[in-house]
């Protein structure tokens, strides 16, 4: 239960991106005037077609951000169908603010439709997203069953001298009951790692005998939350390319229509889960808001006495 950075989870994470968020490889690469245009990128807009809402993503700060001629053409076919004016080379040039805008269904809108499509092309990608989503819900409900433990111990306490046996004078004694605490008993958390291995396992099954019906290539909509990084290159990604929403944002997922890799998905798949309980425990670390409620435990028995 060291307090080290996750390693799985974040794998996970970044293959999951890989695969269905922003597919251009990370590159070397320098601006060349020929083939890159530099824009002042100040924002971003996500366009439901289905109830017509509009999300507004503000991205952090920088001079210019360089686009591919690609994924400026691929902008102004968005800005046509949108019926928005598309900004001249003479605008861009002269440092127009410009908005990068996408069109894809929101998640209530996707949830009448989207994701009850039971095409194997569109299977696929709301299973991954549910695997996915399965993969970041195990540390959460392990935390949770980790976090509940604690409370009822605390719960238990009823003096303030009786947390004197255990020489709370600085934060590893601290750090080291809360641990021995939650090691008392695992079996929640256990169960929780159960249950996740059981989901995982039958989703990437359906997901591996829908693959062997596909191409190596085909387009579906796949979720991009609102949170995430995107390159304005459509080959690679770079420090000059890449754009970052601010920070502090309620991130959101909209269903965009767009190439699928069946290696990608696969690679997906093969990543390695959390499989034993040691791996979970690690995953899930230790987190500072326990020591808080021991801390405002201590205070209610003192306030009490």
């Amino acid at each position: 239960m060291a307090n080290e950075p996750s390693r799985i989870t974040d794998n996970l994470l970044n293959i999951f991106n890989y695969s269905f968020v922003e597919t251009v490889p990370y590159a070397f690469f320098k601006p060349n005037p020929e083939r890159d245009i530099a824009v002042r990128l100040i924002d971003k807009e996500y366009h439901c077609p289905g109830c017509g809402k509009v999300t507004h993503v503000v991205y952090q700060q920088r001079p210019l951000t360089y686009f591919s001629k690609g994924k400026l053409a691929q902008q102004r076919r968005i800005y046509d169908k949108l019926g928005k004016h598309f900004p001249t080379m003479g605008e861009i040039e002269a440092g127009t603010p410009f908005t990068n805008e996408a069109i894809g269904y929101c998640r209530s809108c996707a949830e009448k439709g989207l994701l009850q499509d039971e095409t194997p092309a569109q299977r696929v990608c709301n299973l991954s997203q549910e695997l996915h989503a399965e993969d970041e819900l195990v540390v959460a409900k392990a935390k949770a069953a980790m976090e509940e433990a604690l409370k009822k111990w605390l719960a238990g306490v009823e003096s303030a001298e009786e947390f004197l046996q255990y020489g709370l004078g600085d934060f590893n004694a601290v750090r080291d009951l809360i641990c021995a605490v939650m090691l008392q008993n695992t079996e929640p958390v256990a169960k929780v790692l159960a249950d996740y291995a059981q989901k995982a396992a039958s989703i990437k099954a359906e997901i591996e005998k829908l693959l062997d019906g596909l191409p190596d290539k085909w387009k579906a909509y796949a979720a991009r939350s609102t949170g995430v990084y995107e390159s304005m290159n459509d080959k690679m990604y770079h420090e000059y390319t890449v754009i970052f929403p601010q920070a502090g944002m309620i991130p959101e997922d909209y269903y965009i229509y767009r190439a699928i890799e069946k290696s990608r998905v696969r690679m997906f798949l093969e990543q390695p889960r959390i499989e034993t309980l040691e791996e979970l425990l690690t995953e899930v670390g230790f987190h500072g808001e326990w020591i808080d409620l021991v801390n405002q435990r201590l205070q209610e028995l003192v306030q009490n006495a």
